[in-house]
């Protein structure tokens, strides 16, 4: 029996080599060798192969590698939400103390200084769903605090300071940590731009805006408000700026009163400034010496032509400058007067179209001078801008006060913001482009959100949270809404 079952004399040697071999391999494999009697191999071999078929990841181990752009990072939960840069699709993975991080260059980072919109180069664990390693990607590109752009939604591109790119489906949106819609971006926020090649797939608001309204404006009415060197516009009756978040000087001036406060506005909320308080005095004179060229030229302040022959007498405070001429380009401009003397020198373009028109920069000397801006040679003044939706909205253009939506006003070409405002709502602004196209121009926007309410300190009263938002206006076209000729 023993000779039948081992084959012959020396092989027996052989086999229980072979065998013992054999089975000191398998259990080495199950790392269950060392101390552990059959019982217990049995359950942790079984528990090991259930658990994850992988011999234990050491730290930077993976199985999958990705270019991704950061939709979200969830500190508490140590979780980060990723969208791949191909495919559009959402994943979320965990991560902890062992994850590698790094900038394009491979320097470590931490987790704290990644952000909302990177592009990034992702190692994982697909089966554990467990992140190995996240690298700034050396294939993406990023243009930060940009204030030139505009974007498409339509034909889904973006210009992009002198660029033109292409907005990639699933765009990433984000502000202040948050999803965020291109349609919540508009004139005057500051934003990072993140792509590969010529695509962009990620846009995040570095510095938003906020809202600031008068409040008891009785002797302030058509006189003039500047919110720092951002906002320069005439006080009218329940106007509603949108403001550039960040601290400011607000300077109010009218007949009589030239006052300074400060404010402080927060992205998404409104501030409202009591100036109960304030009352005209004795009015101050200044007087303005001109040099305009050519001399023939008509020029009027508030709308009222002067004779620019000698000095000029204005009240103190900010007024509007016209210079027209037949064959020239006629230039507007706002000018504060707040001292006895200063002067003025304008020298006028050539009408577009003429051989001899000279440079496009209007020269002016006086640092009293601001905000130069172009009339429409189009009269459009028999044509209206309608805003349909959403309904009993106030409507603000520019800050001025419209009525209450549906409403019909004046059409104007050139860049503008429309705001549309309801108590216990978000206030939403978009950003409007008006052509000089002679017919009426409708716009209808997404209804209002529903707002959280904080109170601020100070002399502003309660304002509004804005929250994020999956929904999305009717038309829209980048950052402008779309038009319904």
């Amino acid at each position: 029996m023993h000779g039948s079952f081992f084959g012959g004399k020396g092989r027996p040697v052989v086999f229980a080599v072979s065998v013992l071999s054999m089975l000191t391999a398998g259990l080495v494999a199950a790392g269950l060798l060392a101390g552990s009697d059959s019982k217990g191999m049995a359950q942790d071999s079984t528990y090991e192969r259930y658990d994850s078929g992988f011999v234990i990841a050491q730290p930077g181990s993976y199985d999958s590698a990705d270019v991704a752009v950061i939709r979200e990072i969830d500190a508490e939960q140590k979780k980060i939400t990723f969208m791949n840069i191909e495919t559009g699709k959402y994943y979320t993975l965990g991560y902890d103390g062992t994850t590698m991080i790094a900038d394009k260059y491979g320097n470590g980072m931490s987790m704290a200084q990644m952000k909302h919109g990177d592009i990034v180069d992702v190692t994982f664990l697909r089966s554990k769903k467990k992140l190995a390693g996240m690298k700034l990607s050396d294939s993406a590109w990023v243009m930060e605090n940009v204030q030139k752009y505009s974007f498409d939604l339509l034909s889904k591109s973006a210009e992009v300071g002198s660029g033109v790119y292409s907005l990639r489906n699933n765009l990433v949106v984000a502000s202040e940590g948050k999803d965020a819609q291109l349609e919540d971006i508009i004139r005057g926020d500051v934003v990072s731009v993140s792509g590969v090649g010529n695509s962009v797939y990620s846009v995040v608001v570095e510095e938003g805006h906020g809202y600031l309204r008068l409040s008891d404006n009785e002797y302030l009415k058509d006189g003039w408000i500047e919110v720092g060197q951002e906002v320069i516009q005439q006080i009218s009756e329940d106007m509603l700026l949108v403001v550039p978040e960040g601290s400011y000087q607000v300077r109010l001036t009218a007949a009589g009163i030239d006052e300074v406060k400060q404010v402080t506005v927060y992205r998404n909320q409104e501030y409202t400034l009591d100036v109960s308080g304030i009352e005209p005095e004795a009015p101050k004179i200044g007087k303005l010496v001109f040099a305009i060229s050519p001399s023939s030229a008509d020029v009027l302040i508030d709308g009222e032509q002067v004779d620019t022959s000698g000095p000029v007498e204005v009240e103190y405070g900010v007024h509007q400058l016209m210079v027209r001429e037949d064959g020239y380009e006629t230039v507007t401009q706002y000018i504060r007067v707040g001292e006895e003397i200063a002067s003025i020198s304008i020298t006028l373009d050539k009408a577009e179209g003429d051989a001899s028109a000279g440079s496009d920069t209007v020269n002016v000397t006086d640092s009293s001078v601001s905000g130069n801006s172009s009339i429409s040679a189009t009269d459009l003044s028999s044509f209206k801008i309608y805003i349909q939706s959403p309904a009993d909205v106030e409507v603000y253009w520019d800050g001025v006060y419209k009525g209450l939506a549906p409403v019909s006003f004046r059409k104007e070409a050139g860049m503008h913001t429309v705001s549309l405002r309801r108590t216990g709502y978000v206030t939403k602004s978009y950003t409007v482009q008006i052509d000089e196209e002679e017919k009426d121009v409708t716009y209808s926007f997404s209804d209002l959100e529903k707002q959280n309410i904080v109170t601020v300190s100070g002399n502003s009263s309660t304002v509004s949270g804005n929250g994020s938002s999956d929904k999305k206006p009717n038309t829209t076209s980048g950052n402008t809404p779309s038009k319904n000729d």
